[in-house]
This record gives C-alpha cells, sequence and structure tokens, in this order.
C-alpha cells in the first residue's frame, strides 16, 4: 500500500480526530434531564395533544349539527302538514258515534276528537266509530268505520282507508272545488253525494247525485261517474265500471252517520226532504192538499240520535201525514 492511497488517512486528520477526542473527554458525559421535568414535559406535550383533539372533535361536532340542523329544516319545510297541524280551521264537529281519535300531523299524540279541526291534523274512526263533520263551505263529511285522513288544507282531504261520503248540498259553491285524495287519484265533484272507499289497496267510486271527475295519479285520462254509476279502481290502475242505485241499501252507513237535523219549528216538508235526501229517495205528494199539510205543519221536539229511517217513522205519527216506499220513491199521504 502506498503513501499516496487516497483511502488512508493524513497526518493533520489523524491530529484532528485526537483533538476532537480530547475536547469530548474534558467535556464528560451529557447531563440527564431530572424525572421532574420529564413528566412535566411529557404532561406538556399530552395537554396540547388532547387539546388538539378536542377542537377538532368540536369543529366535526360543529359541522354534523349544523348540518343536521339544516337537514331537518329542510325536512320539515317539505312535509311540514305532515307534523303539525296549521291554525287554518278546515272542520267543525257535527256527529260521533263510537270511537275517533285525532292527532296533530302525523306523528303527534292521538287524542278525543275536539271541534274545530285544522290543517294538518288527522282523524281515524275506530271498528265501531263513524263521525260527521261540516267543512269550512258547508259540506258535510262523514267517516265511516276503520276510516283514517288527513286534512291538507281546507279545500283537500286524502283518505288512507275506510271510507267517506260527501254531500255538497244541492246548490253549487264554492266547495265544488274540494278535492278528496285517494290511491287512484284526486276526486273532485260538482253540487253532489258521493263515496269513495279504499278497498284491497283500490278505490271505489260511488256517484249517488250530481257527477264527479277522478284525475288518475299517474297523470292518465280523467275518468268521469254520474248518478248511480260505480268506479273502482284497481291498485294496477285498471278500471271497471258498475251501477248502484241511489236508494241502495250500501248507502245506509252514511245515512246512519248523517249530522242530526233539528226539526223544533220546522215544516214538516224540510224534514221530509232531508229523510228523502238521507235515504236516495224523491218525496212525492199524493194530492195537493197533502203537499199543502206538509207546508203548514210545524214540527217540535227532537230527532236527535236516530237515523232517517226511524226519525221519519217517529215524526210522521205526530201529523196528520203518513208514508209509504213505493217504486223506489217515499209517498205521502193525507190521513
Amino acid at each position: 500500500m502506498s503513501d499516496n492511497d487516497p483511502d488512508m488517512p493524513t497526518a493533520n486528520a489523524r491530529e484532528d480526530d485526537a483533538g476532537i477526542a480530547r475536547v469530548l473527554r474534558a467535556a464528560g458525559g451529557r447531563t440527564q434531564p431530572a424525572d421532574e421535568m420529564k413528566a412535566a414535559v411529557r404532561a406538556a406535550v399530552h395537554a396540547e395533544w388532547r387539546a388538539t383533539v378536542a377542537r377538532r372533535s368540536r369543529r366535526r361536532a360543529y359541522l354534523a349539527l349544523a348540518a343536521s340542523i339544516a337537514v331537518a329544516a329542510l325536512a320539515l319545510w317539505i312535509g311540514r302538514g305532515y307534523f303539525v297541524a296549521s291554525n287554518e280551521v278546515v272542520a267543525n264537529v257535527s256527529r260521533i258515534v263510537g270511537t275517533a281519535q285525532a292527532r296533530s300531523g302525523r306523528f303527534g299524540s292521538w287524542h278525543v276528537v275536539a271541534a274545530p279541526l285544522h290543517a294538518g291534523e288527522t282523524l281515524s274512526t275506530g271498528a265501531d266509530g263513524r263521525v260527521a263533520l261540516q267543512l269550512r263551505d258547508g259540506v258535510s263529511l262523514r267517516l265511516d268505520h276503520d276510516t283514517l285522513v288527513a286534512f291538507v288544507d281546507s279545500g283537500r282531504i286524502d283518505v288512507e282507508s275506510g271510507a267517506v261520503y260527501v254531500d255538497a248540498g244541492t246548490v253549487s259553491t264554492a266547495a265544488d272545488h274540494l278535492r278528496v285524495g285517494t290511491p287512484a287519484g284526486i276526486v273532485q265533484h260538482v253540487g253532489t253525494q258521493y263515496e269513495a272507499r279504499i278497498v284491497n289497496g283500490g278505490t271505489r267510486i260511488r256517484v249517488r247525485e250530481g257527477r264527479v271527475a277522478l284525475l288518475p295519479q299517474n297523470g292518465g285520462n280523467a275518468q268521469s261517474a254520474g248518478v248511480g254509476e260505480q268506479l273502482l279502481v284497481s291498485t294496477t290502475g285498471e278500471i271497471r265500471r258498475d251501477s248502484i242505485a241511489p236508494s241502495d241499501d250500501a248507502w245506509s252507513w252514511a245515512a246512519n252517520a248523517a249530522p242530526p237535523f233539528d226539526i223544533n219549528g220546522r215544516p214538516v216538508r224540510e224534514f221530509l226532504t232531508w229523510v228523502g235526501r238521507e235515504l236516495g229517495r224523491d218525496v212525492v205528494y199524493a194530492t195537493p192538499e197533502t203537499e199543502a199539510e206538509a207546508d203548514r205543519a210545524v214540527l217540535s221536539g227532537s230527532v236527535a240520535g236516530l237515523a232517517p229511517a226511524d226519525a221519519l217513522a217517529a215524526v210522521l205519527p205526530t201529523t196528520q201525514l203518513r208514508s209509504v216506499e213505493r217504486d223506489g220513491k217515499i209517498e205521502i199521504t193525507l190521513q
């Protein structure tokens, strides 16, 4: 190996290394920190770490809370009618038979039905329950057993189960704009009596008086039905038409749920008109003298709690008039 080998240290380099070694020996070993200092440093570092984690967690929590509030606010806006009722009065209770309950929106607690009812409320009848309501525009709305309806607003009622009967009177009014929502679509009418019933998921519409239009949910062609017609719309949208007489016994539930008629101080003729309308039968008078007596005679007392047919049987014996059913009509004779 020659003296010029580049891998061999030079004399000057060897002297520098020796000097460094002497300095290190003179300085001695590195002083170790005290245990208390090490513990303090560890505690400080841990505290800072926890503070950093806490700040990040709070930030995530704030973001999550803000997001949930935004989602909740959107949900409440979109479905506000399904959560709470509004101050808009839509109906007054005329009569309750059996079990009936109401709640505010879709998720409120059920309670005894109170008057008046407001938009956003849901009304339910039990297996023995029926309810008669008077809507804001004077329409008589009746609910059969096991019926659930939602009052969307003053112009719309959605039937979710069971059946409703609508009597809008004989005079066309703003009530003609009432819409009844069903699985098959929206039912609209013109001065009429009709029933809308949910049957096996489908919708059955029966018209007793006037005319109705069914506007399908799927945007298909509108369907119409007149007096004595019935539409049955299946869950697949198939439509079947049948006939039903205005005096058919199938209407009896609606008559039995009718609001009471106040006979006190009223002419017999007004009472007979009410009975005929509830029973789906025309009232005819045997002679002009009979009709004049119906206008002259004034009633007193009450028929509250009696179905129309029972009220007829109870009231006429107190007058000089009598009734008989003939050819689907109520014929009034003078005794």
